[in-house]
């Protein structure tokens, strides 16, 4: 109802000869605007060759961390049918619990020191997509991140990507297959499609589609819900009003080369991140990045396509897990404890006093179909200015 009022809106505004568009753009009031509804925002994985980003192969799941943690004798004792019931009991209650009933997913931080849960299998191979946020060529320490190896992109651009190194050989984020396909990025972009939270992104004083070097970015979060077509995909030209709440609208400036948009670097992105788990726990929480870069390519077909670069803070890296409970550990069969240690072994971004690193690199996954993007407030104010 929502996204229908938005069209309403929106077309009483077209007749009455108003924009839709922000009320004070910093632009001149000249070239086109574009909107856009993201359809997809996960972690990006470059899926290369498995055996050479992976050579040790997958990140044992919870259940298989437990087993490791066995002599041979007794893990071949705990796999035979009739010990079933046990070895449950064991991977699923005591294992995912600390010595003073810590929840393995909501008190990570406490299994730090537990060598039970070491830190994850780590990508071996030298390509990732990001991009280069510290700036250096080496990874070298700076005022504002620790020492770390960077990956290069697969146009041979130097980039930091330390979310994917430690994620990228994880059954759940990599999938099992050679393409897209692992469980997380899936729950992420379905969370848009069950309207949990939706992101808007808009070009406004667009003269040139191929090239212009003077272009307003925004990305907005929305309160409006997409409609599905029968396939559940986004169904393209629909309305969305950009959110009243002013933390969750971003602005920067951009430019378009060769059909491709680069934006300047949002020094602090924060958006709506609602998840499906533990009711109003799990709508309080929302993104925050640091040091944000686009790029994207407006492709013929109208979308947008590419690559978001920054970092994160390894607290909210980790919130959906922390959501999520043991239940992530034991249905959906994620060593939480480890992820947690290991975002702590290998975060590069924004140190504390003590020189440990807060934040971690990573790149997302965006695409976006065309939309309209109505600023209300913009509306509403033209319109009491009518006679």
């Amino acid at each position: 109802m929502r996204v229908r009022l938005g069209a309403a809106v929106a077309a009483l505004a077209c007749i009455a000869g108003l924009s839709t568009s922000s009320a004070a753009p910093r632009v001149a009031e000249k070239g086109e605007t574009l909107g856009f509804l993201v359809t997809k925002f996960a972690v990006a994985i470059y899926y290369g060759d498995f055996a050479t980003d992976c050579p040790e192969g997958f990140s044992p799941t919870t259940d298989e961390q437990y087993l490791l943690t066995q002599t041979p004798a007794e893990r071949a004792r705990l796999l035979k049918p009739e010990n079933a019931p046990e070895l449950e009991k064991k991977w699923k209650i005591e294992y995912t619990s600390g010595p003073n009933g810590e929840d393995i997913c909501r008190n990570p931080r406490s299994f730090l020191d537990d060598p039970r849960h070491p830190v994850q299998k780590t990508v071996q191979g030298k390509t990732s997509y990001g991009m280069n946020l510290d700036g250096t060529d080496d990874g070298r320490a700076t005022a504002r991140s620790c020492q770390h190896a960077k990956f290069r992109n697969p146009q041979g651009e130097l980039v930091d990507n330390q979310l994917y190194r430690i994620m990228g050989c994880a059954k759940s984020w990599r999938g099992e297959g050679a393409t897209f396909g692992g469980s997380m990025a899936l729950k992420y972009n379905s969370y848009m499609k069950d309207g949990l939270h939706n992101y808007l992104i808009e070009l406004r004083g667009v003269n040139d589609r191929r090239n212009d070097d003077d272009v307003e970015v925004g990305i907005y979060s929305t309160d409006d819900k997409s409609m599905l077509d029968g396939s559940r995909e986004h169904l393209p030209n629909q309305t969305f009003a950009v959110t009243s709440n002013p933390r969750w609208r971003n602005v920067v400036h951009g430019r378009i080369v060769d059909g491709v948009l680069t934006t300047d670097v949002i020094d602090t992105m924060y958006l709506n991140w609602f998840f499906a788990l533990n009711g109003p726990y799990g709508a309080v929480n929302e993104h925050e990045f640091r040091q944000v870069h686009f790029r994207l390519t407006l492709e013929k077909s109208g979308i947008l396509k590419g690559i978001m670069g920054g970092y994160q803070p390894i607290e909210i890296t980790s919130a959906q897990a922390r959501n999520g409970g043991k239940g992530v550990a034991t249905n959906g069969n994620r060593d939480c404890a480890s992820e947690y240690k290991s975002m702590v072994a290998f975060a590069d971004g924004y140190p504390d006093e003590n020189g440990q690193c807060t934040m971690i690199s990573l790149a997302q996954d965006v695409e976006a179909i065309p939309a309209f993007v109505l600023h209300p407030e913009a509306a509403r104010a033209q319109t009491a200015a009518l006679p």
